[in-house]
């Protein structure tokens, strides 16, 4: 009986490191890897959700104007405005009577006219996560939580190839689209950077990344090396926005995939960790790897060398079940080591760390979060080549771990609309 039972096990398990192999096999053809990771074919559709009457997820009659926007590599966006509701409350009357749906040019619209007319105003520029659409699930929560803040207008599309988006995706195409909506905002829109945001969320925080480090070093070799061919115009001098809020992040895709499970259940790569010949293999074969990391040490090198503002604020739940929380611990450990690597013996002053973490029983913290760290470098004098004491730009990298939020509600709640509301007024 027992050997019996024995033998059931061990073809069981068997069967299932065969057809996990079947799997990683699978998982190695670009075509398969790229629908695995990006999701873009699972939503609830456009027959189900009606993106284009954004008044069934609960916003105000016009209150979001759908566009379309194109790129330089010739798709087409499917993008959002959503208009804050303290300018709506304003000229409501005037805002309803115009005509519903997409529009193929936004610059003709009221949306436009009322955001170029306010000098107080501030742009979120949203990068989502995989899978489903701009309207997807939490996401319009999202939208509403931040659009209720002062003067505060949210940009955001879906990458190409997800809901009505064209194309298909990949990491040279998300961030060509990351780009495309930043420069609209920056000189379509003439939006000044210093009341720009840039939020991203799971997925969403690599194209964010990549997109900030683009705007402070276009020609850095951690960008796709073709990338130039397929945008707008590098910025002729370093842009650094009010804040990147990265919500839920990872240092790198095969970082992540040595911890991620799906649906928090089924392991991808970890189970080959007792087999390093074979990892490596696995690893070398992840066609987009996203590395956040090495892109943000390099930001932060930059923006230091060329002595201009650079602020990252990192957020992660404590409870997420798909990204784990270490995951943008380990993000902020390695920023913050560069920002304290790059301290020279003739600056003064210029590094400052607060460090303040918490059980989960004890009085709170400052914000009410479970643990906040932070790396402050600059705000100090830092005595050039010349012998010249010279006042520096402040560099800050942030990590506040919530105690709750899960994977998606995280990004919908008040740490992260207080977190941007800090931004913009820090920023002023």
């Amino acid at each position: 009986m027992v050997s019996r039972l024995v033998v059931k096990a061990y073809w069981t398990f068997a069967a299932l490191g065969g057809i996990y192999a079947i799997i990683l096999g699978l998982l190695t053809q670009p075509l398969l890897q790229r629908h695995a990771l990006y999701a873009h074919k699972i939503h609830t559709g456009t027959w189900w959700n009606n993106i284009s009457e954004p008044e069934t997820f609960g916003f105000a009659k016009n209150q979001v104007t759908p566009f379309y926007l194109p790129t330089p590599d010739g798709e087409r966006l499917y993008c959002w405005h959503i208009l804050p509701l303290s300018i709506y409350a304003q000229h409501q009357d005037t805002i309803t009577t115009q005509p519903a749906g997409p529009v193929a040019d936004f610059t003709t619209t009221t949306a436009h006219a009322l955001l170029r007319a306010d000098p107080t105003s501030r742009i979120v520029i949203n990068f989502h996560g995989n899978a489903g659409h701009l309207a997807q699930g939490h996401r319009t929560q999202t939208y509403a939580s931040i659009t209720a803040l002062p003067a505060a207008h949210l940009l955001t599309c879906d990458y190409r190839g997800f809901g009505l988006s064209s194309g298909s995706p990949s990491e040279q195409g998300l961030i060509t689209d990351a780009l495309t909506l930043t420069s609209f905002v920056l000189h379509t829109l003439n939006h000044p950077p210093a009341r720009t945001l840039i939020l991203g969320q799971s997925l969403g925080t690599a194209v964010a990344s990549a997109t900030s480090l683009f705007y402070l070093d276009p020609h850095s070799p951690l960008l796709p090396a073709s990338l130039s061919n397929t945008t707008t115009s590098p910025p002729p001098t370093p842009i650094s926005f009010a804040s990147t809020i990265l919500v839920a992040p990872f240092p790198s895709l095969p970082a992540l995939l040595l911890k991620y499970r799906i649906a928090g259940l089924i392991p991808v790569l970890g189970p080959l960790k007792g087999y390093p010949k074979l990892l490596a293999y696995m690893t070398a074969r992840i066609i987009d790897p996203w590395p956040t990391l090495p892109r943000w040490q390099a930001a932060f090198a930059t923006a230091r060398a060329l002595n201009v503002p650079l602020n990252l604020h990192i957020l992660h739940a404590r409870n997420d079940a798909d990204i784990p929380f270490a995951q943008g611990e380990a993000l902020f450990e390695g920023v913050s080591a560069v920002m304290r690597d790059g301290v020279g013996s003739g600056e003064q002053s210029v590094l400052r760390e607060i460090h303040e973490r918490r059980s989960e029983v004890g009085d709170a913290v400052r914000r009410g979060a479970w643990a906040y760290r932070r790396c402050v470098d600059g705000e100090g004098v830092r005595v050039g080549d010349d012998g010249m004491a010279k006042v520096t730009a402040r560099r800050r990298v942030e990590l506040e771990i919530t105690r709750w939020g899960g994977h998606n509600r995280i990004v919908a709640g008040a740490q992260v609309a207080l977190a941007v509301r800090r931004a913009f007024e820090e920023a002023a």
